[in-house]
């Protein structure tokens, strides 16, 4: 068997991860010199994280592609899928994005996020320094790297060492990791099963692609483009105080992320219809 072919294992996964977390130290060191000439945190404004994303990820994606020596399309599969699979699939992701957004809420009274993080967890996703910065990062950046590194090479990678279930599973709890903090850990995880699971049905990475653009695109179109204030997810975290968001929108999140779910499974055991 040739094991570039096979590229990464979970040592060499682990080994990528350690990567991603030097070259984040590195750039950290330049943007905090030129913070002493502007008046605001280049690390902090969604423009530059979305570069910073690009800078990091790109050489960790290229260097995978090098070490399996398999073709561009292999690695990094962006075939078409079955268009009937994405109404299924956002309803599923508009239902498990307020589902985790109150766990989140419930994460918080046991383990309060510090009021730099939530400052610069709002200040991103409520678009409050930039609307096209936060929607470049969130929506357009962050999903095509962090796929493209997870869904592609590293459970790829996975998929050829080990079950389906703990490639499933190991790769997400590597992108849960990487967010590199407690509060965006388990939602992360979670969305990393999902996706994975996708993955591994369609043996695209399209669909995690168009799920985690939604995902990440929900709060910040309802908060900051169509300013809806929907406590508990679209309101500004307190640091002292814990809001819940209605039982009402928590109901429908359960129902879709049931409905959308219930449809997809059907959907993939039935792939003719």
């Amino acid at each position: 068997m040739d094991e570039n072919r096979h590229y990464p294992n979970i040592s060499q996964a682990i080994g990528l991860v350690i990567l991603f977390f030097g070259l984040m130290f590195l750039l950290s060191i330049p943007l905090g010199v030129l913070d002493h000439f502007v008046d605001f945190s280049l690390a902090e404004h969604p423009a530059i994280l979305a570069v910073i994303n690009l800078v990091v990820v790109g050489p960790i994606l290229i260097i995978g592609l090098k070490r399996t020596k398999a073709p561009f399309s292999e690695v990094y599969p962006l075939v078409p899928i079955r268009p009937s699979l994405l109404l299924p699939m956002a309803i599923m992701i508009v239902g498990t994005s307020i589902l985790l957004s109150e766990m989140d809420n419930l994460l918080r009274i046991f383990l309060p996020a510090p009021p730099w993080f939530t400052e610069a967890f709002m200040d991103l996703t409520q678009a409050q320094t930039s609307l096209w910065g936060s929607i470049a990062a969130l929506v357009v950046v962050a999903p095509l790297t962090e796929e493209l590194l997870f869904r592609g090479l590293i459970l790829r990678g996975f998929c050829s060492h080990y079950s389906v279930q703990k490639a499933v599973v190991g790769s997400a709890i590597l992108f849960g990791l990487i967010h590199l903090n407690p509060w965006q850990f388990i939602g992360a995880t979670i969305l990393g099963i999902l996706f994975a699971w996708w993955f591994v049905e369609t043996r695209s990475l399209l669909p995690s692609l168009f799920g985690h653009a939604l995902a990440n695109a929900l709060p910040l179109v309802l908060g900051a483009v169509f300013r809806l204030e929907i406590q508990g997810y679209t309101s500004e975290f307190s640091p002292n105080m814990t809001e819940f968001q209605p039982l009402w929108f928590d109901l429908i999140g359960l129902l879709l992320t049931g409905l959308g779910g219930w449809s997809l499974i059907q959907a993939f055991q039935n792939p003719e219809n």
